[in-house]
């Protein structure tokens, strides 16, 4: 990708006394900027990138946190959701397939009950015993400190994106990249989805394929 920051942009030119919303808002552009050339829309006053096509409508919103801290914590929450646009047009439904809760949680295999493994958009890792749940689980945190963001770490911010969310595009019609998908799913997970518009759209796209 080789991405660059302006020579003006604040992402290059902040201390510890910038505001911590000018910053959050900073990557937010620098995000729209990536994807309004690739044709997405991007709304800056509620930071949200939004796709469209025949089969899908994919919107990104973009959250920070009271808890920011200048010169140290800026949050950046990813908040995806995808919605079925054939579902939209057949059952008249509001289509939504898939959000955050599924798109950034898969089972854990060969780990101890209780355990999960949590990876940033940076690919920083963290592991951890959650005693109130016995499925090991992997989470891909939605959640990430952009403070001293680099052009480096910009581009796996938007392989993140890519890779756990505008994946959909294509693999909504293969239907081996779905059952792939959903083997890596914990079973409550992939119940959940069954059950809902999800499961819905892949009986009606792939009806031979068995979701079990």
């Amino acid at each position: 990708m080789n991405w660059k920051f302006k020579e003006d942009s604040i992402l290059i030119n902040y201390n510890e006394h910038t505001p911590c919303k000018e910053i959050f808002q900073a990557v937010c552009d620098e995000i729209g900027i990536y994807y309004t050339q690739k044709g997405w829309k991007y709304a800056r006053s509620r930071p949200k990138i939004t796709f469209k096509n025949s089969d899908l409508k994919i919107e990104i919103a973009f959250w920070s946190s009271g808890s920011n801290t200048p010169g140290d914590f800026v949050n950046l929450e990813i908040l995806p959701y995808i919605s079925s646009i054939e579902l939209i047009n057949n059952l008249k439904s509001k289509g939504y397939i898939l959000s955050f809760i599924d798109l950034f949680t898969e089972r854990l295999d060969n780990e101890p009950d209780g355990s999960k493994m949590i990876i940033n958009a940076f690919g920083g890792k963290i592991k951890r015993v959650d005693e109130y749940k016995r499925t090991p689980e992997l989470v891909y945190n939605k959640n990430v400190n952009v403070y001293g963001v680099t052009e480096s770490d910009f581009e796996k911010l938007i392989n993140f994106i890519e890779s756990r969310v505008n994946i959909w595009t294509s693999r909504i019609n293969d239907i081996k990249e779905i059952d792939s998908f959903l083997k890596k799913l914990t079973d409550d997970a992939k119940q959940r989805l069954i059950e809902n518009d999800f499961g819905k759209l892949i009986k009606m796209k792939f009806p031979d394929y068995k979701m079990e």
